[in-house]
């Protein structure tokens, strides 16, 4: 069987992209593909594979599953590249889809700089408290889907490829968690480095770029908007009457097809 795919990235977090909208879905194990395809030396190598469905109310349905073949809620880079893609075939520049996370809405802002704005919703406390976990504290956020975000005075450069792992750990976190390890560079600048669960030290992550500056802002760290410094380039969140917004480029990278 030969499937179409193309591929996109935002800041270097990068998917593999399946357009079921107006085709039946194969019978496939799709979390076999996922780990198939992600592997970056004998496949075509990305963060995991991304999925868009027929809805029959909005503009298409969302999955996503992650380079070990598990499935998350949601992607705030996924969304972004699906809402730029969407746009360039309908003409329209306000995006809704249906993920796991519930509906998210894609605005572009600029088609030829290819910079997306996604609203995605209310983010939230998942405790109250800090927790502390292998020597360092945090909070756990819940932005559709769950962080750890510690705040530190320095971070060294693969402090999230060394670190990660302890914390998304099923000891701690049986479903697992995406990890941010945050430094403030002022009220509205931080830098980040990224793990995500199910798919390990990544370039870039846009639901963890939330997480951070929501957790800052809400302990009176930072103020919004806040720019957010990744090792694959930088994003734009802004808390608005409750809800979070992430903003920043995405990249068409290519087309192709695959036998499987």
């Amino acid at each position: 069987m030969k499937l179409d795919f193309f591929k996109m990235h935002a800041q270097g977090n990068d998917y593999i992209y399946f357009d079921f909208i107006n085709i039946p879905l194969p019978k496939l194990n799709l979390s076999k593909l996922a780990i198939t395809l992600s592997n970056r030396n004998f496949s075509i190598g990305s963060d995991g594979i991304v999925l868009l469905l027929n809805s029959t109310t909005y503009d298409a349905r969302m999955r996503m599953f992650n380079a070990d073949g598990s499935e998350g809620e949601m992607c705030g880079s996924a969304l972004r590249c699906v809402s730029y893609y969407l746009s360039q075939k309908s003409g329209k520049d306000e995006v809704t889809l249906e993920t796991l996370a519930g509906i998210k809405i894609g605005l572009i802002k600029d088609k030829e700089e290819r910079l997306v704005t996604t609203d995605l919703g209310v983010p939230e406390f998942i405790k109250s408290e800090e927790v502390e976990i292998n020597g360092l504290k945090g909070n756990l956020i819940s932005v559709g889907n769950p962080h750890f975000v510690t705040f530190m005075k320095s971070l060294s450069k693969n402090i999230a490829k060394y670190q990660g792992h302890i914390i998304d750990n099923p000891a701690y976190f049986p479903d697992g968690i995406n990890v941010e390890f945050v430094k403030k560079i002022s009220k509205n600048e931080i830098e980040i480095k990224v793990w995500e669960r199910g798919s390990g030290a990544t370039l870039a992550c846009g639901t963890g770029a939330c997480a951070a500056s929501f957790c800052g802002i809400e302990k009176g760290i930072l103020s919004s908007p806040v720019v957010v410094r990744m090792p694959g380039g930088s994003v734009t969140v802004e808390l608005k009457n409750n809800n979070i917004f992430l903003t920043g480029k995405v990249e068409h990278v290519f087309d192709g097809n695959i036998e499987i």
